[in-house]
């Protein structure tokens, strides 16, 4: 759900996600040799690959796939062309993230949520492998792993392409994923271009998670504060993080804390009621510090979307923030979706 304050709000990007990846395929020589053997390629025969929990041989072509998360296995998943017969649904709001295929992600069957795991119902679809966050395997590692080989994701949302690296690894389309990341740097070095001859890619950037009054998170080294870093942004409070963390953290007194040029936020996080959401975005910018921060008096301070600025790790979700930021820091005000 996408909070709407009276302040500027960022447009969800319309670009429509290209639904099908070009193959990448070795070609021989006119000698009869070629560059790379079957053999060379990443994703030939059985391949042992390190994750969160170990090590996890997978099969060489994987054709059933369960992506326990909706946010980096599965959009990853559907857009190399990978058949997924299971993932969580998300358990509030719709089922799917906004940059997800819902048709095609439609068509995998729920196994619950990781606080809720069906064991039994995944081991029904008969996968080949198993991929998802390692907050949703790891409670039950065993039982997935005699299903099918099961690979654990990592959070930190900092190395999310290296992550997605490894989806495409398990379930056999490296090339796929690869030709998407690639994509996204595209877009990314333009992007940065743009920002850099617009002079504003020196003025640093805030980026705000209000969750309760007593909760809120400047993040520096969250996917999204990565992506705004692939594009020469500075992240606000980065210097004041301590190691080991994403964000940091302040109550309201210290609201203005999070004052930057501009300032990007968004209310909740993954599974957050949106009612709790909407009532906890009223508290937060209804307080006196709100409108002492000079990106809100400015009209620089931009609501965004929780389902890609928290829920990133994935090219869409990615290519919708460098979507979002075009928008706020070139244009200033850009219509409503």
């Amino acid at each position: 759900m996408m909070i709407r304050p009276s302040i500027t709000t960022v447009r969800p990007a319309v670009a429509a996600i290209s639904a099908g990846l070009l193959l990448v395929a070795c070609s021989g020589s006119d000698d009869g040799t070629s560059d790379a053997t079957d053999a060379d390629a990443p994703d030939a025969g059985d391949r042992t690959i390190e994750h969160e929990l170990g090590e996890t041989e997978v099969p060489g072509d994987p054709e059933r796939v369960v992506a326990l998360d909706p946010y980096a296995s599965l959009p990853t998943a559907l857009e190399a062309g990978a058949t997924v017969v299971g993932t969580s649904y998300q358990p509030f709001g719709e089922p799917f993230p906004e940059y997800v295929d819902a048709e095609l992600a439609g068509e995998a069957e729920d196994v619950g949520w990781f606080t809720d795991l069906n064991v039994e119902r995944i081991a029904a679809l008969e996968p080949d492998v198993i991929v998802g966050l390692v907050s949703f395997i790891e409670p039950y590692e065993e039982d997935l792993s005699e299903i099918a080989p099961t690979i654990a994701l990592p959070l930190d949302d900092m190395v999310w392409k290296d992550t997605l690296e490894t989806v495409g690894r398990a379930i056999g389309r490296s090339d796929e994923v690869a030709d998407r990341l690639q994509e996204y740097e595209h877009e990314a070095s333009e992007l940065e271009e743009e920002l850099a001859d617009a002079g504003v890619a020196s003025e640093p950037v805030s980026l705000l998670n209000i969750r309760a009054l007593d909760d809120l998170r400047v993040y520096t080294r969250s996917c999204a504060a990565a992506v705004l870093t692939d594009v020469g942004l500075e992240m606000h409070l980065s210097d004041e993080t301590e190691d080991g963390d994403n964000a940091v953290r302040l109550s309201i007194e210290r609201l203005t804390d999070a004052d930057a040029a501009h300032l990007f936020y968004f209310v909740g996080s993954t599974g957050t009621n949106p009612d709790d959401a909407e009532a906890t975005h009223d508290q937060v910018s209804n307080h006196p510090l709100w409108t002492e921060m000079d990106a809100v008096r400015s009209g620089n301070a931009y609501a965004v979307d929780t389902g890609w600025w928290f829920n990133c790790g994935s090219v869409p979700a990615a290519e919708r923030i460098l979507d979002d930021t075009g928008s706020a820091l070139l244009d200033g005000t850009v219509p409503e979706s």
